[in-house]
């Protein structure tokens, strides 16, 4: 009698316990979002879109400019509604050169940079291997231009990842820069 109180009472004990935690992930999940830096690509019938993401706040772009063939950089920091271009950075002046800004605080060697702090609410940036567009943040480096099509529309923009989005998306870094999938 006493242990079918006892095994009554545990799983009594059980039940609230597992529904508690049901509760409690439940709105976790609904409430505690993450932010990140969503890299998203288009895809041709417009369902199978390409889509990684990264959660470091800050991160550059980098390309071959088309007519100078030079490196330009563009360094970007991740606000909640929107990106911040605080710096770029180029090897030679040509077509798009940010003349009239102030210089930056930080040169770097062989390079001349400027510093733009404008605020952009997401980027569409077209790739190629061409100007072997490249997207760097924390220690990862993730070719872009090798992931993607010719000539893909990239959009970057802000944005949060519950824990379930988290599982259904890559980390940009964990996937192939080949282009396999």
């Amino acid at each position: 009698m006493m242990s079918k109180q006892l095994n009554k009472r545990l799983g009594l004990l059980i039940g609230v316990v597992g529904i508690a935690a049901l509760v409690f992930f439940t709105l976790w999940h609904l409430f505690v979002r993450q932010p990140v830096v969503e890299v998203r690509v288009a895809g041709v019938d417009g369902a199978n879109d390409k889509v990684c993401y990264f959660v470091e706040p800050n991160f550059q772009l980098r390309w071959i400019h088309s007519v100078e063939k030079q490196w330009w950089e563009e360094q970007y920091q991740r606000e909640n509604d929107g990106l911040l271009l605080t710096t770029t950075y180029f090897e030679a002046f040509g077509a798009g050169t940010p003349s009239t800004e102030a210089l930056a605080l930080i040169q770097k060697p062989g390079y001349l940079g400027y510093q733009i702090n404008e605020k952009l609410p997401k980027l569409n940036w077209v790739v190629s291997r061409l100007t072997k567009g490249e997207i760097e943040y924390g220690n990862y480096r993730m070719l872009i231009h090798r992931w993607v099509p010719d000539y893909s529309e990239v959009t970057i923009m802000p944005t949060t990842y519950g824990f379930i989005d988290r599982l259904n998306k890559d980390l940009c870094h964990e996937l192939p820069s080949d282009g396999s999938q």
